[in-house]
């Protein structure tokens, strides 16, 4: 595999503009000898998989945890995390890149441009189609929420042309509008789910809705929210014990030592093809990482050797609930600092040499997910007694009380009690700064005042490169 995803990366662009692309200079494979028939487009898509891995293994928390007061950061061993967390970003950070994402559009645009003229079975066609078109919508929507305005590519760039490869950005309600547009054709393209040992580190129908849900949340488009979740309840029954995705239940009283190895299988790392069939079913999506091939993801230096990039602030470790199992569930402290080891990484692992690597899966999307972005649209549509009922569900299971609709006077109010509860739920998982810029609580929990500073600044080397490119407002130029 790893030998197949090298020749794919080397052959499936043509370009030397390291903004965009970054590739390896292409070989004698063209797209003339390569795309045509479906273990092409099968290896197309897996380099286009490998290209989203790498733009997340730090992404996922640079761009969507850090920010916003949950974290501590370490100016000596984590220099850009630090100033992430205390929000002294500037146009040289690393995360102000968006290399690797648009390397993954650029692998996802061949696909969608190839693989309807390969020789393969249309049901696997179609499977391709689908899961290109949602790749590319996922990075673009990280791309919208970190950036704002962008360029868009949706054809490959073949053929190196400066008029083509340095674009201006784009609006970004444009962006968002190619991004529902691609995920209704990735609902369109999708194939059934027919067995249980299906991949779930692959893009199915359930993670289109998935990604569906969390950009029309976004929006603010909570009817669009509420109309994919009647789609999720016919895939997975929530009554069903035999559906393919099921939130986790924990019963309210079970011990914390039973909470807690739930809890974990929910993040523990699939070795085997054959344990995805029994893998826990609350996941939809993740990202699957291999030392040996696709290389490791950075949350063991974020999150866990030695001194952390990023450390839970009091602030975090205090706001949980007396009684919430997910708190112990989740922190650990290991020689007079806190981490949050206990959450992702098997018991009584050891880091460093001949010791556990970094290559654990992430979950980006899972049925808790779901759950709260569905409460929280029933929240905004004054929708009281259904949007507790669905807050209930993730609260219970964790050992907190159940809250009853007479708790909350507004929307609003209940929508915090979301808001935290996500809080809570998804430690370390990258959703807390996209809930605070959703839920417009950037600047009176994220502590960002400045809303221009609620942006990454565009990176100086990307700056530099294009000169079409603008600066985001509150970054001057040399930032």
């Amino acid at each position: 595999m790893k030998k197949t995803i090298i020749i794919i990366l080397s052959a499936l662009l043509l370009s030397s503009c390291n903004w965009l692309l970054d590739l390896e200079p292409a070989s004698s494979l063209t797209a003339d000898d390569f795309w045509k028939n479906g273990s092409d487009v099968e290896n197309g898509l897996v380099a286009t998989y490998w290209s989203l891995s790498k733009a997340l293994r730090t992404g996922v928390w640079d761009w969507g945890e850090l920010r916003g007061g949950n974290y501590e950061g370490d100016q000596v061993n984590g220099n850009d995390q630090y100033d992430i967390i205390y929000n002294l970003i500037t146009s040289t950070n690393d995360a102000a890149l968006w290399t690797n994402l648009y390397q993954t559009i650029a692998r996802a645009n061949l696909v969608l441009k190839y693989a309807p003229d390969a020789n393969m079975l249309p049901a696997e066609k179609n499977r391709s189609l689908s899961e290109a078109y949602a790749i590319r919508a996922l990075c673009y929507f990280y791309i919208v929420r970190v950036w704002g305005d962008a360029p868009l590519f949706t054809e490959p760039l073949e053929q190196y042309s400066a008029s083509e490869v340095f674009r201006e950005r784009t609006s970004k309600d444009i962006l968002l509008r190619q991004i529902e547009t691609d995920l209704e054709s990735a609902e369109t393209y999708a194939q059934p789910v027919t067995g249980d040992a299906f991949k779930r580190s692959r893009i199915n129908i359930m993670g289109v809705y998935a990604i569906m849900t969390d950009v029309y949340a976004w929006i603010h488009d909570y009817d669009k929210v509420l109309s994919v979740a009647e789609k999720i309840d016919a895939l997975a029954p929530p009554a069903s014990d035999s559906a393919r995705w099921k939130l986790l239940d924990i019963v309210p009283g079970a011990s914390q030592d039973v909470f807690t190895d739930q809890w974990k299988a929910i993040f523990a790392k699939v070795e085997k093809d054959a344990d995805l069939a029994t893998v826990n079913k609350e996941r939809i999506f993740y990202l699957h990482y291999d030392e040996f091939e696709n290389g490791v993801n950075g949350n063991t230096t974020y999150f866990c050797t030695g001194v952390c990039k990023a450390m839970p602030s009091d602030r975090l470790y205090n706001s949980f609930g007396a009684g919430d199992k997910r708190k112990a569930a989740t922190f650990k402290t290991s020689y007079g600092v806190r981490k949050i080891s206990m959450k992702f990484w098997p018991a009584n692992a050891t880091f460093g040499s001949g010791g556990f690597v970094s290559d654990g899966d992430i979950v980006l999307y899972r049925m808790s997910d779901m759950v709260l972005l569905r409460a929280e649209a029933y929240a905004a549509n004054g929708q009281f007694a259904e949007a507790v009922g669905e807050l209930n569900k993730i609260r219970t299971r964790s050992g907190l009380r159940a809250y009853s609709e007479s708790d909350f006077l507004t929307s609003e109010d209940l929508i915090l009690a979301i808001l935290k509860e996500r809080t809570w739920e998804f430690v370390g998982e990258g959703k807390y700064w996209f809930d605070l810029l959703r839920t417009g609580h950037a600047a009176d929990i994220g502590g960002i005042e400045n809303p221009q500073k609620w942006l990454f600044p565009i990176s100086k080397t990307h700056m530099d490169e294009n000169q079409k490119l603008t600066q985001n407002p509150g970054y001057g130029t040399g930032e």
